[in-house]
């Protein structure tokens, strides 16, 4: 389990972290396929950007690849052109990339590394889910590992395509402070914040705290635009219930009592915090976000 770092930053000057048209002369089969071919290979410059970004690069290099200057330096400014463009044309891109570097199993496995590193690890500010799982969808079907080798990054894969945005966040049932268990489902809020923690995480105890005293996000509590459900998913009960103290009694406070959470990998913990905005209907708004972030959003909307 690791600690993300934590920032307090100010919004608004407080601070808180908180034609149907008619064609007389319809088209052939043949011309209509001929437009949709020509429509998959227009590209936005930064689309080409992108999909070219390695080309002058040499893989063999392995001096240059794993120099931190160089090679790690163009791998993090390639993550950060991928933000530019759409997920499919980031999906070739990292491909296109993979199968040039795939010629040298040094320079591979090199970048394998840094994309996790920067694209995964808890700690990472350049996580992104969406973009692992391009490196992921890349390795599973690669003829540069072996069968075994794939086998090891199916779970991660399977793992970061849940509860990503636009889908419903998994269900799972926890025991709130008073004894009763609730489903994440039931709960009645125009948006969800929902806020797995670890009780020894100093970062997340000073995000709580941040949360129940910082006038403006209260409000939102109060006003029920926003309700905080906070989830202790490690299964230390007397962990949790000491932590009681730390938490505001208007949110909901929970505990996962089967520990369905870590078990069937519902949601990925690796960080803490680990943070998601979710709608009334409980679609994922954010996921794996910041706190600063999923506020931002939620003040802007209201």
């Amino acid at each position: 389990m690791k600690c993300v770092p934590f920032k307090v930053l100010c919004i608004g000057g407080a601070i808180t972290l908180l034609s149907i048209a008619c064609n007389p002369k319809p088209k052939s089969d043949q011309q209509d396929n001929a437009d949709k071919d020509k429509k998959t290979i227009v590209y936005t410059g930064a689309d080409s950007a992108v999909l070219s970004y390695w080309d002058k690069i040499d893989m063999q290099d392995t001096a240059k690849i794993k120099d931190p200057n160089i090679g790690e330096q163009k791998l993090a400014d390639f993550i950060s052109a991928l933000n530019s463009v759409t997920d499919t044309v980031a999906d070739h891109a990292v491909a296109r990339m993979l199968d040039k570097a795939k010629g040298n199993k040094v320079t591979f496995d090199h970048f394998i590394k840094l994309y996790e590193h920067y694209l995964y690890e808890g700690n990472s500010p350049m996580r992104n889910d969406n973009r692992y799982e391009s490196v992921l969808r890349y390795l599973i079907k690669t003829d540069q590992l072996t069968d075994l080798e794939k086998e090891a990054y199916r779970p991660v894969y399977k793992l970061v395509q849940r509860n990503k945005v636009g889908q419903l966040a998994e269900d799972f049932n926890f025991e709130t402070s008073d004894g009763k268990t609730q489903k994440l489902s039931d709960v009645k809020s125009k948006y969800t914040l929902l806020f797995f923690y670890d009780t020894e995480c100093p970062h997340c105890k000073q995000m709580i705290a941040a949360l129940k005293d910082t006038p403006q996000v209260v409000d939102l509590f109060e006003k029920k635009q926003i309700q905080m459900v906070t989830i202790e998913p490690w299964g230390d009960r007397n962990k949790w219930k000491n932590f009681q103290t730390h938490l505001a009694g208007n949110w909901i406070n929970g505990f996962d009592t089967e520990s369905v959470i870590q078990k069937k990998r519902l949601y990925d913990t690796k960080a803490s915090p680990t943070i998601y905005l979710l709608d009334a209907d409980k679609k994922v708004i954010l996921k794996d976000t910041d706190l600063q972030q999923a506020l931002q959003y939620v003040v802007q909307l209201t």
